[in-house]
């Protein structure tokens, strides 16, 4: 049977459910690394350039603030698992409000996924035909990446975990070595004059990073039945440590480039390593902080692809992924083309409707889903007591 938080489960419930059952398993420590790398992902190289635009020299305050308040909806994603462990969103989403509107809370879900996925995928071509690839069309960009991200979501979440495991290690060798010899260009009346922002404009400021990465990070709750152990410890740590990854990365780049600058890039962690000397004669070694990038696309594309994947399985009671994942290959590209037309579009959606759309998936839903939880409980205590 179930115990808290999925740690133990019977495949033969599971096959009674008509639910795809994936024969994986993953320790507390990798779940930990893939809501740290899902969280940081995209947010380390697009987030300073729009905060700094906000909050100028305060914009390291923001992802503090944004943190905190992460936190306390991740214990809400919690509290939901607990009292329907085992289960992942999309299958509490049907056992607590019943076929039909549980069925279409469901189909909202893997939609999310999907244009998560979507929205992945599309960052990924917008760096790589702005920075790199003029020239080359922007969807042989999405489509190598997603062929090789489906081989690994067909492989399943065990296989996944595994190669964060194996790259973490690089990424964070790379990213260290990067704060290291940016502290030659480093001055600190970049940041003067400091927090002259007021607290409630930070609050407001902080609203964009809590909608982008941080309740996107809805989706890992598709991961919790595979966990052995420690979920709460993994999701919640995932969270403190890429918050103080993601203000790091805001208060080094206001001290490399300055608010000025950096408010004008799209991407100013690649300036800064793309302006980086060392020892006088090694330059541009702009490739190693592509390689992070790409890594940590990736990672974030394999976690939303694979629940995507598992979602329209459990839904629909398909035994195999394999003949799901195939086809989603297109049709995430497809969405990441119509998504938006250019970044400038892009971080203008980003900045007016980010919050107000996850909240949905982030905020509202889990809220719905774990009151009707306890009406569930309640009528059945009444129930019971009465028989």
């Amino acid at each position: 049977m179930y115990s808290r938080y999925g740690r133990h489960y019977n495949r033969s419930v599971l096959k009674r459910r008509g639910t795809s059952v994936e024969n994986a398993r993953i320790s507390g420590w990798q779940f930990f690394l893939l809501s740290l790398n899902f969280i940081v992902g995209t947010a380390f190289f697009v987030r300073p350039g729009s905060i700094i635009a906000v909050s100028k020299q305060d914009g390291w305050i923001v992802p503090l603030i944004a943190g905190i308040f992460a936190v306390l909806i991740a214990c809400l994603w919690l509290t939901l698992a607990s009292r329907n462990p085992g289960l992942s969103i999309v299958q509490i989403c049907t056992k607590v409000a019943g076929k039909y509107f549980g069925g279409f809370i469901a189909l909202l879900y893997i939609w999310f996924f999907i244009q998560l996925a979507g929205w992945v995928t599309r960052n990924l071509g917008d760096f790589m035909k702005t920075i790199l690839m003029p020239r080359t069309p922007i969807s042989v960009f999405h489509l190598m990446f997603l062929i090789v991200v489906c081989y690994a979501v067909i492989k399943g979440v065990e296989t996944i975990a595994r190669t964060i495991e194996f790259l973490a290690p690089l990424v964070v060798l790379i990213v260290v070595v990067i704060y290291l010899f940016t502290l030659s260009e480093w001055k600190w009346e970049r940041f003067e004059p400091m927090f002259q922002v007021s607290t409630w404009q930070l609050i407001k400021d902080s609203l964009p990073v809590i909608g982008f990465p941080y309740m996107e990070a809805v989706t890992l709750m598709m991961l919790v039945p595979y966990v052995k152990s420690r979920v709460k410890t993994g999701l919640l740590l995932g969270i403190t440590v890429a918050t103080l990854l993601i203000s790091g990365i805001v208060f080094v780049t206001i001290g490399v480039l300055g608010v000025t600058r950096t408010s004008h890039f799209a991407y100013p962690l690649y300036i800064i390593v793309q302006e980086l000397q060392i020892a006088e004669f090694i330059e541009h070694v702009e490739s190693t902080i592509v390689i992070v990038w790409l890594i940590w696309i990736f990672i974030k594309l394999c976690i939303s692809y694979h629940c995507a994947v598992t979602g329209i399985c459990q839904l629909f009671r398909v035994s195999d992924r394999t003949w799901i994942a195939i086809p989603l290959v297109l049709f995430i590209s497809g969405i990441a083309i119509l998504t938006h037309e250019n970044i400038v579009d892009n971080i203008a959606v980003d900045t007016r409707y980010i919050f107000q759309y996850t909240s949905l998936y982030g905020i509202v839903l889990p809220v719905l889903l774990l009151f009707l939880t306890w009406i569930r409980r309640f009528r059945k205590g009444e129930s019971g007591g009465s028989a």
